[in-house]
């Protein structure tokens, strides 16, 4: 590195590549270590990366996280096929990277939430399909129907729980269950005959190493591609900021330290 280049944080510091440390969370950002909410931090070098150079300070900070999360679960832990499709829970950070990623790789994404103006806006940036889950709660049986009742090929578990029934009754033969997010619940529950019936490989994801990173990155750059920002805060305003947070925005929120 060099004085003035432009950093991010590598969320789980000691974790460059390959096979993740035995210990995840020894030591990682906002958990062992102290997190990035400050007007200055202090890291080792081996846990910063680049930040793109197509992106501002603002869209910059909204990767290390959500966007490697989203990449690590389509890119790493598994390789995107066109023309296969994926079901995306949600309109959050994590869910609308993962959307523009699948974009951009020729997956055709269905994505789900309880709002059609977040449905509407997921198509504009490239959603093949919305499943309104308030007024379909069989989302499940809607995405076989959108897909000639074969199933998705990959489903983005953001809820846990009872929903995790719904995902794998969503999945086709051979299909992936990326577990990233228990907004619902700390456990998941379903049965077993059609997991092993269909052969369903489940993943539980944790980020991402920094190699994976710095491909991100890479790919940011040479697609394009754009953070969905909902809205910025000030650092004076941490807990407006936390309140919007819980209200389930579109994209991701920012707090600014200028």
């Amino acid at each position: 590195f060099q004085v003035g280049q432009r950093v991010l944080g590598q969320v789980i510091a000691d974790w460059p590549d390959g096979d993740a440390p035995p210990v995840l969370h020894k030591h990682t950002l906002g958990s062992s270590l102290s997190g990035m909410l400050s007007d200055h931090v202090i890291f080792g070098e081996d846990a910063a990366v680049l930040a793109p150079l197509s992106l501002g300070d603002i869209e910059a900070a909204t990767l290390p996280i959500a966007a490697l999360t989203a990449w690590f679960a389509m890119a790493e832990a598994t390789k995107p096929v066109p023309g296969q499709t994926i079901l995306i829970q949600g309109t959050g950070g994590v869910s609308l990277f993962a959307l523009q990623f699948a974009t951009a790789f020729g997956l055709r994404a269905i994505v789900t939430s309880s709002s059609d103006e977040k449905l509407e806006r997921a198509r504009k940036l490239g959603a093949w399909q919305g499943i309104n889950y308030r007024t379909q709660p069989a989302w499940d049986d809607a995405a076989r129907e959108l897909t000639n009742g074969l199933g998705v090929n990959h489903v983005l578990e953001m809820v846990g729980g009872d929903n995790a029934r719904r995902s794998l009754n969503a999945l086709a033969a051979d299909g992936r269950l990326s577990i990233i997010g228990l907004l619902g619940a700390m456990e998941l529950s379903f049965p077993i005959l059609p997991f092993m019936r269909n052969r369903i490989t489940v993943q539980g994801l944790s980020i991402g190493h920094r190699r994976a990173f710095e491909r991100m990155n890479q790919a940011i750059e040479a697609l394009a591609i754009k953070p969905v920002i909902d809205k910025v805060f000030g650092f004076d305003e941490v807990p407006q900021a936390l309140q919007h947070l819980e209200k389930g925005p579109f994209g991701k929120i920012v707090i600014t330290t200028t």
